[in-house]
């Protein structure tokens, strides 16, 4: 079988007398012919090649550019195959019997191509040689044939292109308008790709390439040429090569360990490209069942061509073949466009089996020249930089533990040691460098096994076990203190000093443990009695306000927690000082929650309800979003006490406040989505504690006050079950519920 050698040539002629000598040396003469293009060289080339008795010499009078030239010899070719040669290459031993073996392993395999020392794309290897003595020794060894070692892959380099003829008359030459070169060589592989045709990477074939010599030294124009042949071909397929079919190398490497047995696993990639990435997967795992996601319609259809399933949406939801708990692995590269749709990366992390692994990656907002854009006044709010703790906490909110970074250095950083100082400067002697050069890093963690629930989820299911203590839990554990013992505070609990208290949302610092004692302790007690329940869960605490509670939460073991507050400036310090991994804090509304449905597996809510427009539709939304059996601790002013003589529908006193509940109309508007656990009641009022009571019940005869009473009347911020109170109402309520399986909202 001929093959038809197509060697194009502009000046650079010692290059050319060395490659073809090594193909005479290391090819059987009666299997090739060799066709050389000449595109106008000043240098004798096109001389010497006139000379040459086994050179067909087509010599241009100018430079026709790569593709025009390529394009001449294979109209010009006799062969069955044809070989796309650069003359800054030299050939070795079975070079061209191991690549014609891989092309003609089955039909649908369309060209072929070697490893080598010098090529991008992934098709170089790390060799010992310095001499070409060395070198002929090195690939001696080295080229045997072995079909494992022959790689699918999207795109081959055209250094080197083995193409079957049928191949090449169905796809078409090589395309002009790339002018003198780069991009061509994408450009007819990818058309093959879509034609049906495989194209295989010859691990077991190497060649030696010198590289970059049509552009010399002329590094300028290289990039000049490489720029404008981007453009051209972003028009041609509408997508960026760089972006599209690359192979995530580095997604890869985290999970190298995970992704390289004989396991049937079932991996999908967001943001798939044209399959680079996949094909590389399907290679080190070929049992593995592969998916993919690309919005782009071009790059998907170049995805699908190689046999991927391949979904054009990067909704979870739309992923009809993926259900629940069926994934191994997800690779996520720009896990960055999730910031805003947090609910849809919840619901892509639960398309893996419990312990499933992800890989994300997120452009790093310490980057230093991010940082310094900042610093110079610009706004992060439209860009897609995100911290790593930011990123951390949006995964684990999402049901990720064990995260682990990998930060992404940038190789020109070092250059731009100007910009790098000053990072350094504005941050201080704690700058990490490592940190400030990295333009982008991945998290690579694992989704959280199902967490078990202290009881069975179930009509009737009792207090968590956690949280019965002292005499049959006559009061929530965490708030058993006095006041005037103070609540047993979690230890760690940053103060915010620099933010004022208004009275509506606590503020955790001295002003407010010294000035507003009662307050703070009722907030406290609260939080701290819902840290009983929320160990393992993943929760969302509900306007979150500063976020001391979302921290109390997470510290007492939460596996995650999301705090949320419809003021954006309480998000942004609630984050700088309580956000960590595993906890995220979000701007919104709680009657339009930005979650999926049974998302968490708790839900928070001290001194809310009473600030919506209407109580009963941010029960049903607090029910929407909790996992059927999930958790509602809810707590609210008692209206008997706040506003006694008000009816529902009238205004309270508080400005701050739409309406308040009684305990009956709470549970009320409770019952048709949940069941109510338990009922406590917090700061109890007794109307004999007031002398104007107690003189209009002796002025008519009554008995004496109780002494019990008046000593009961003293517990001050401590959580009581609504049974202990006769004769009086608590000035708060805080009910412990589950949603109700196939109640409204769920």
């Amino acid at each position: 079988m001929l093959t038809s050698i197509i060697l194009v040539t502009y000046n650079k002629l010692d290059y050319t007398k060395q490659c073809i000598e090594s193909i005479r040396q290391r090819t059987d003469s009666d299997r090739y012919e060799l066709i050389a293009v000449d595109n106008g060289s000043t240098d004798g080339t096109p001389e010497w090649l006139a000379e040459q008795r086994d050179v067909r010499l087509i010599a241009n009078a100018g430079n026709a550019g790569f593709p025009r030239a390529c394009n001449q010899g294979l109209a010009a070719a006799a062969g069955d195959l044809l070989m796309l040669l650069n003359n800054d290459t030299v050939v070795t031993v079975s070079w061209l019997e191991g690549l014609t073996t891989a092309l003609l392993s089955a039909p649908n395999v369309g060209a072929v191509g070697p490893v080598t020392n010098a090529a991008s794309y992934v098709t170089s290897i790390p060799v010992p040689y310095a001499t070409m003595d060395e070198m002929e020794e090195f690939a001696e060894a080295h080229n045997h044939t072995d079909p494992a070692k022959w790689e699918e892959r999207l795109k081959l380099i055209g250094f080197c292109l083995l193409m079957k003829r049928e191949a090449y008359e169905q796809v078409g030459g090589l395309d002009e308008q790339f002018g003198i070169g780069n991009f061509e060589d994408d450009d007819i592989c990818l058309r093959m790709r879509l034609a049906g045709y495989k194209l295989l990477l010859c691990k077991d074939t190497f060649i030696h390439h010198y590289g970059s010599v049509s552009f010399g030294e002329d590094r300028t124009l290289f990039q000049e040429v490489l720029t404008e042949n981007t453009e051209l071909f972003k028009q041609k397929w509408s997508f960026d090569p760089a972006i599209a079919t690359t192979i995530r190398l580095d997604l890869l490497d985290v999970v190298r360990g995970q992704t390289a047995s004989g396991e049937a696993l079932r991996i999908l990639e967001v943001g798939c490209g044209c399959g680079g990435t996949l094909l590389a997967l399907k290679h080190r795992c070929p049992e593995a069942e592969l998916f993919g996601a690309e919005r782009n319609e071009q790059a998907r259809a170049v995805a699908e061509a190689t046999g991927f399933k391949v979904y054009s949406s990067g909704r979870p939801d739309d992923w009809e073949a993926i259900g629940d708990g069926t994934l191994d692995g997800i690779l996520i590269g720009e896990a960055h466009a999730y910031t805003t749709v947090p609910a849809q990366l919840t619901r892509m992390i639960r398309k893996l089996r419990p312990g499933g692994w992800i890989v994300s990656g997120f452009m790093n907002a310490k980057f230093y020249r991010y940082a310094n854009r900042l610093a110079d006044g610009e706004s992060l709010n439209d860009k897609p930089w995100l911290t790593s703790e930011k990123a951390g906490a949006m995964l684990a909110a999402a049901g990720v533990t064990e995260l682990r970074i990998t930060h992404a250095v940038e190789p020109d950083a070092d250059r731009d040691e100007a910009g790098l100082e000053r990072a350094v400067a504005r941050i201080g002697p704690g700058a990490d460098r490592l940190v400030l050069k990295a333009a982008y890093f991945l998290l690579h963690g694992h989704r959280m096994a199902a967490p078990a629930m202290a009881r069975e989820r179930s009509e009737g299911a009792g207090v968590p076990e956690r949280a019965l203590s002292g005499e049959h839990a006559q009061a929530m554990p965490a708030g058993a203190g006095h006041a005037s013992e103070g609540p047993p505070q979690l230890a760690g609990l940053k103060e915010q000093n620099d933010v004022s208290f208004t009275g509506e949302r606590l503020v955790v610092n001295s002003d407010v443990k010294s000035q507003f004692r009662d307050v703070y302790d009722e907030h406290m007690v609260r939080y701290e009695a819902a840290a009983a329940y929320v160990p393992g869960l993943h929760v969302l605490d509900a306007a979150c306000g500063a976020g001391y509670g979302s921290r109390m939460l997470h510290d007492a073991g939460a596996a995650s927690v999301t705090g949320v507050d419809i003021d954006h400036d309480a998000v942004e310090l609630a984050q700088r000082d309580y956000g960590k991994p595993g906890i995220m804090f979000l701007q919104g509304d709680v009657l339009r929650l930005p979650f999926a449905g049974n998302t968490f597996d708790a839900v928070v809510s001290f001194e809310t309800i009473e600030h919506v427009e209407s109580g009963a539709a941010w029960i049903r939304e607090a029910a929407r979003v909790l996992r059927p059996g999930g958790l509602f601790i809810v707590s609210t002013p008692n209206r008997a006490v706040t506003n006694a003589s008000n009816y529902f529908e009238e205004q309270p006193f508080n400005p701050h406040h739409r309406f308040e509940y009684k305990a009956s109309e709470l549970i009320g508007d409770l019952l048709p989505s949940f069941t109510l656990e338990a009922l406590y009641g917090q700061n109890w009022i007794d109307d004999s504690q007031f002398a104007a009571m107690r003189w209009l019940r002796q002025t008519n005869g009554m008995a004496p006050d109780r002494e019990e009473r008046l000593r009961i009347g003293q517990t001050g911020s401590e959580l009581l079950p609504f049974h202990a109170f006769r004769s009086g109402e608590p000035m708060y309520i805080v009910a412990v519920c589950r949603k109700r399986i196939g109640g409204v909202g769920g």
